[in-house]
């Protein structure tokens, strides 16, 4: 029997298969597998394939590859929750900026803006007004 990897910090595929051979010697009939066995099968993924994790284990594949999915599902919206927002520090207000936009549509139609500073207007309703109007 192996040791945890020592890479990884997580246990090694054999340790792991010893863990449910031991569970399945003296589980009663039928008992569903504990959730601490299911942890230790979906932290030897990705350093094993499903197949291999669910082969040397003798668990459903079906099974375990809904909860590694669930598992990268969860890490996945919570790196994109900790990133969505980042803080740029400015503590002075930022000078005033200069905007032109120019629009064309189909029909040779252009409608071009300039602001100068803060705008109090709505460029987005000003965009859709121009490409909503009818000829």
């Amino acid at each position: 029997m192996e040791p945890k990897n020592l890479l990884s910090g997580q246990p090694a595929l054999e340790e792991v298969r010893d863990q449910f051979e031991n569970w399945r010697h003296r589980r009663e009939k039928r008992a569903p597998i504990p959730h601490s066995l299911w942890q230790a099968a979906v932290s030897l993924y990705p350093q094993h394939s499903v197949y291999e994790i669910s082969k040397t284990l003798r668990l459903n594949y079906t099974d375990l590859k809904h909860r590694v999915e669930d598992k990268r599902s969860i890490f996945q919206a919570s790196s994109v929750s900790e990133s969505a927002f980042i803080d740029l520090g400015l503590s002075a207000p930022m000078l005033a900026a200069e905007y032109i936009v120019e629009m064309e549509d189909q029909n040779g139609a252009k409608m071009r803006m300039y602001f100068k500073g803060k705008a109090g207007l709505d460029l987005l309703e000003l965009g859709k007004v121009f490409w909503s109007k009818r000829s």
